[in-house]
């Protein structure tokens, strides 16, 4: 019988596998930074969907009462006049009926009998883009700080801090949409409803981020507000300085979530150590207009252009190809 001779077999050389992991980790390397772009584009737009959530549950509570949902934030915090933030009243439109009923409101956010409502976590008001996950606030007024309630990524802005006025950065502080203590119309809105901002990001709350780092997290120190039942959470357009340590500035978003606080100084209207716009997404950040819209806006805009997208009658004329 014809025996055939058997055929060598090849094998790859060490050189053609180190150059095939080699080929493979350049298109990795390629490909990382597009899947992450595509991911944080997707958390960015899921961040302008929880927005735009808040934004129909506003109108549908106005079209309902006939006036907005307004933070409750009185001088003394006591069972007599207890605090509450604008988005308890709002709970029902964002289908959360039952956490609404479960809440008394004869007391305040803080208190044990309403912790079992603010302490549940609610996803519309977590910006997909922002790390700290599920993280809680806590009454600062109360020591030790103990972590009680659930955190939330968005602010109401309540107006124009008016040192920004007095340093010659914007030409008038007014009040915002949702101004504290104060239950107002669409009709207050006099500059109108396209215009006037409503809720923006001031994401990382009580954690202390500043330019994109994290700072510090409680209880050593924090910055004021986060939870989403505390009107405490609201803020004013305060400015920071460009490297995000305090304010008044002109950085007017994305320099820093707040300013530290190491005591708890209780201010009014809450100007000392106040939250600040901040996210989590390059470039920019969300905001809710009181028209129900969303509009990315840079954080290179000139701060005097986003004051007049803040108060609401101030008759301010904005340049809309500004933002």
């Amino acid at each position: 019988m014809k025996e055939f001779a058997k055929k060598p077999r090849h094998a790859f050389t060490l050189i053609e596998l180190l150059v095939v992991i080699a080929i493979i980790a350049i298109l990795v390397g390629l490909l990382l930074p597009a899947v992450q772009k595509a991911r944080e584009a997707a958390s960015r737009i899921s961040c302008a969907n929880n927005l735009k959530q808040l934004g129909l549950a506003i109108h549908n509570y106005h079209g309902t009462y006939g006036y907005l949902p307004v933070s409750n934030r009185p001088a003394s915090n006591s069972t007599t006049s207890p605090r509450q933030g604008w988005l308890i009243f709002a709970l029902p439109y964002i289908e959360q009926d039952n956490l609404y009923a479960g809440y008394n409101f004869q007391f305040g956010w803080q208190t044990p009998v309403n912790r079992p409502v603010t302490s549940v976590p609610l996803k519309v008001v977590q910006c997909p883009s922002s790390p700290t996950g599920r993280s809680l606030d806590a009454d600062p007024s109360v020591s030790p700080w103990t972590p009680i309630v659930a955190d939330g990524d968005y602010a109401a802005l309540n107006g124009v801090d008016p040192r920004l006025v007095t340093i010659g950065l914007v030409d008038v502080a007014g009040q915002g949409f949702l101004p504290k203590n104060t239950p107002s119309r669409f009709a207050d809105c006099l500059d109108g409803l396209s215009n006037t901002i409503a809720v923006t990001e001031s994401a990382g709350r009580p954690n202390v981020y500043r330019l994109g780092q994290a700072i510090s997290t409680p209880p050593t120190t924090y910055t004021n507000g986060g939870g989403w039942s505390r009107p405490a959470s609201d803020i004013t357009l305060n400015g920071l300085t460009t490297d995000g340590v305090s304010s008044p500035g002109p950085c007017p978003l994305n320099c820093a979530n707040g300013e530290v606080l190491t005591t708890y100084p209780d201010p009014y209207f809450g100007t000392n150590g106040n939250g600040a716009i901040y996210a989590f997404h390059a470039g920019g950040a969300n905001f809710l207009f009181a028209d129900g819209s969303v509009h990315f806006i840079a954080q290179n805009i000139d701060i005097r252009i986003l004051a007049r997208l803040v108060t609401r009658a101030e008759g301010e004329v904005v340049d809309e190809t500004a933002f």
